[in-house]
């Protein structure tokens, strides 16, 4: 995927032979003055003329002299330029901007964002959309207990939605998290394929990428069920999976959206025994969007298929409808 650049071009041509040396009495002929000719006038010589004169005495002494004096000069030069261009460098790559961070790169290696141009464009990033409301203290329930209940339900979405063993088809670290008196009955879902409602899992690892966004809101209020006092927590999410698909697709034609509300009950302890106690699954319901069908009947994620030409500019699943808006009454049929 990348090239390297190609090199130098190699010089061509035969350099023209060197000059002949010219002897070193041509190369400052010595020219008398005037008063050197005449023997009747003497004549002191004076500025320029002391020069020449010199030179014709001093010829060879004086070219070796200045050939040295040129020779430390150029290296002294050199030296300063080369320092000059090294701290020259130096200011261009401290001043050089810090590289912008890119897009992830699509499996074709071209620079991709699966969201943009969709609903889930602004959602917020896997687990930092997962909020929990302050925790006060409600009813017999502490803020304390509030919290650690609150915790308890954001940990059991991200496991459930966003962790990549759930993805993978390993329900086991999200029923770990639930109280163990509803651990063997949740399992059966996962063979039954009833755990969509509340968990994710993928039909193609090789076609989901990572990046999972997603959107939601949660409250909690203290009630009571057949004389056990609980807290209830509704969360209700919207989570947008992203796939690999056609790069002439339409915006959002990668992603499968699903919107679930889930009611979670936290008995109060000292009601329950040990068993009973921590987080238990009172009801959940959800409903998908751009998901094939014959592979979600099976308990499996995937997206529909788009193909050029044929889909031309219409999302596979059609209009989103409300799907991806918590303000509005969630679809009751997105064709599956």
């Amino acid at each position: 995927m990348e090239n390297t650049p190609p090199g130098e071009p190699t010089p061509t041509g035969t350099p023209d032979p060197p000059a002949p040396r010219t002897p070193v009495a041509e190369v400052n002929p010595v020219r008398l003055p005037e008063w050197m000719r005449s023997s009747q006038t003497e004549h002191q010589p004076i500025g320029w003329d002391r020069v020449r004169f010199f030179s014709a005495r001093h010829n060879g002494a004086v070219l070796l002299g200045l050939g040295l004096v040129l020779t430390l000069l150029m290296v002294a030069g050199g030296v300063v330029l080369v320092g000059r261009v090294a701290d020259g460098v130096r200011v261009a790559a401290s001043a050089s901007p810090t590289p912008s961070p890119t897009l992830p790169v699509s499996r074709v290696g071209e620079p991709q964002d699966l969201f943009a141009g969709s609903p889930a464009a602004s959602f917020a990033p896997g687990a930092e959309a997962v909020r929990m409301p302050a925790a006060k203290g409600t009813g017999p329930f502490t803020a304390a207990q509030v919290r650690t209940a609150l915790e308890s339900v954001r940990e059991a979405l991200i496991q459930s939605r966003l962790d990549t063993s759930m993805f993978m088809g390993d329900p086991e670290p999200f029923l770990k998290l639930l109280a163990p008196d509803v651990r063997e009955r949740l399992r059966t879902d996962f063979t039954s394929n009833a755990f969509l409602r509340y968990a994710t899992r993928m039909a193609s690892p090789s076609d989901w990428e990572p990046g999972t966004r997603a959107d939601g809101r949660v409250s909690y209020r203290a009630t009571e069920a057949s004389g056990i006092r609980l807290l209830e927590v509704s969360t209700e999410f919207v989570w947008a999976y992203p796939f690999e698909v056609d790069r002439r697709a339409p915006a959002g034609a990668g992603l499968v959206a699903f919107r679930d509300r889930v009611v979670w009950q936290v008995p109060h302890p000292d009601d329950v025994p040990a068993s009973a106690r921590g987080l238990w699954i009172a009801s959940a319901k959800a409903v998908t969007w751009n998901a094939e069908c014959a592979q979600l009947t099976q308990g499996w994620v995937q997206v529909r298929s788009w193909v050029a030409g044929v889909h031309r500019e219409q999302l596979p699943a059609g209009d989103p409808g409300t799907i991806f808006d918590l303000d509005a009454p969630a679809p009751t049929n997105t064709r599956c």
